[in-house]
């Protein structure tokens, strides 16, 4: 919702619009967050890999960094994309005063749901590679700890 402000002609945000944007630029930080997070934990993952593991524990490293690299290579930047893109929208739409385009706002839920719902899901994955870590932890003396 777009309101004319005075007889200026100049447009300003309503409380709506700028509470979406907020949300949306929320959700950009997080998932920067998000990446940044998994980052150190593939540091640290690579660290156990290199202290020469056995197979079992092999096969765990290599399954949770491919978690990691799924996670922060496809679903996080398509997240971030979809946030992006939608950004464009609200940007377009001041631009073109279209304050009545309702698939915006429908489109923002969506994608405020579809933000929640990864936020969950990368927190799950979190809680495994803390997990992990802890029954794994390197040992005193390992020349990969710095």
């Amino acid at each position: 919702m777009i309101s004319i402000i005075g007889v200026t002609k100049n447009y300003a945000l309503q409380p709506a619009l700028l509470d979406k944007h907020a949300k949306t630029l929320a959700w950009l930080s997080a998932t920067m967050h998000w990446k940044s997070e998994l980052a150190f934990f593939h540091k640290l993952l690579d660290e156990h890999a290199a202290v020469g593991v056995v197979r079992p524990d092999k096969t765990e490293i290599d399954h949770l960094q491919n978690l990691i690299f799924f996670y922060t290579v496809e679903v996080i930047e398509d997240m971030r994309k979809k946030l992006r893109n939608h950004e464009s929208r609200l940007a377009k739409m001041l631009e073109t005063k279209s304050e009545w385009d309702t698939q915006y706002y429908h489109e923002h839920d969506a994608i405020m749901n579809e933000a929640v719902a990864l936020s969950a899901r990368i927190e799950l994955l979190k809680e495994d590679l803390k997990h992990w870590v802890a029954q794994h932890p390197l040992q005193k003396g390992d020349e990969s700890i710095h």
